[in-house]
C-alpha cells in the first residue's frame, strides 16, 4: 500500500483478478489486498467487476479450443459428468448448475475453460459464476 498509490493499486488488483484465472493462477491473494486496502464496499465492487472479466476471458478463449476440450471431457467421462450436467436444460437449470459448481470445491479455474465445451450459454454462465463466487469473495476480503 505504500509502494503504489490507491488508484494504481486498484488497477493492479483489477488486472490481476481479471487475468490470473486466464493463465491458471489463483487470484485470492489479490482479493486479500483489495480487502486490506479498500475494505468491504469498494473492495467487493472492484473484485466482482474484475471477476466478471476473469471468468469471461477463459470462456471465450475456450471456444477457440472447443474440440480439444471436448476430447478431454470424452477421455474422462466420469470426471466430466458434473460439468456436462451444467450444459443441459433450460436457462434457469444452467444458471443453478453453474452457481452450484462455483460454490463447490471444484477448481473453478478449470471450469472457466470447460464451460464452453458443455454448451452452457454465456448468460447463465456469467450470472451463475458471479453469484456463486460471492461467498468466496466475502471470505477472502474478510481475511
Amino acid at each position: 500500500m505504500t509502494t503504489f498509490s490507491t488508484p494504481m493499486l486498484a488497477v493492479l488488483v483489477f488486472a490481476s483478478v481479471a487475468l490470473f484465472p486466464t493463465i491458471l493462477l489463483p487470484s485470492t491473494p489479490s482479493i486479500w489486498v483489495a480487502g486490506m486496502t479498500f475494505g468491504y464496499g469498494f473492495g467487493f465492487l472492484l473484485i466482482i467487476s474484475a471477476a466478471a472479466v476473469g471468468v469471461s476471458l477463459p470462456f471465450f478463449i475456450g471456444s477457440l479450443f472447443l474440440h480439444r476440450i471436448q476430447g478431454w471431457l470424452e477421455k474422462y467421462p466420469k470426471k466430466a459428468a458434473i460439468l456436462r450436467a451444467a450444459g443441459e436444460g433450460n436457462w434457469f437449470h444452467q444458471f443453478k448448475a453453474v452457481t452450484l459448481i462455483r460454490i463447490s470445491p471444484f477448481p473453478y479455474i478449470i471450469y472457466n475453460y470447460c464451460a464452453v465445451a458443455t454448451h452452457v450459454k454465456y448468460g447463465p454462465y456469467i450470472l451463475g459464476s458471479l453469484i456463486g463466487m460471492v461467498p468466496e469473495i466475502f471470505v477472502a476480503i474478510y481475511t
